[in-house]
């Protein structure tokens, strides 16, 4: 009887991405290295680090790119975690932003991989997250790609909430 995933000729389960474990290696390596070279080419960063979340915003944007060609290529549609979900929002919100200032011709002083403020991304994902969890009321899925979507949401929801108490609108609001 055939499970949900298909079996090669010696019986054992084909793996569930839609690409080898070295494209997806070579694909978050890249993102990584395309964050930390934006940082050093910016002259962002330093030792000891002075802006140590800001430059992890910029990295967690380049792995946020990547995230919807890596889920996306996925060979089985079956359902994903909330963590998956939200790494997938968050990368086609920066895909999106980024075409829409292309298409406005303002490619040359975009942001490429933090098109959005600290507050609008993490609130955006924050919001992604409540309707998620409501709608999606699955098991536990320990999966690397919903660990990391949840370890990105989680980041930027930390820093959308964190610029909410600094500017003191959190609690104007709690009045």
């Amino acid at each position: 009887m055939a499970g949900k995933r298909g079996t090669n000729k010696a019986g054992a389960a084909a793996p569930s991405g839609g690409s080898s474990p070295i494209v997806t290696g070579s694909l978050l390596v890249g993102a990584i290295g395309l964050g930390v070279w934006t940082l050093v080419s910016r002259r962002q960063m330093s030792w000891p680090p002075t802006q140590l979340l800001a430059n992890l915003f910029t990295v967690a944007g380049c792995l946020a790119v990547i995230g919807p060609v890596l889920l996306l290529s996925r060979k089985e549609r079956g359902e994903g975690g909330l963590g998956e979900l939200v790494w997938l929002a968050g990368g086609l919100m920066i895909w999106v932003f980024d075409i829409a200032a292309i298409l406005r011709g303002e490619w040359r002083s975009i942001a490429w991989t933090t098109p959005l403020s600290y507050q609008a991304m993490g609130l955006t994902i924050l919001a992604v997250a409540l309707a998620g969890w409501r709608w999606r009321a699955g098991g536990r899925d320990w999966s690397w790609t919903n660990v990391t979507g949840w370890i990105l949401g989680l980041f930027w929801v930390g820093m959308g909430l964190s610029t909410m108490t600094s500017t003191g609108s959190l609690l104007a609001l709690a009045r």
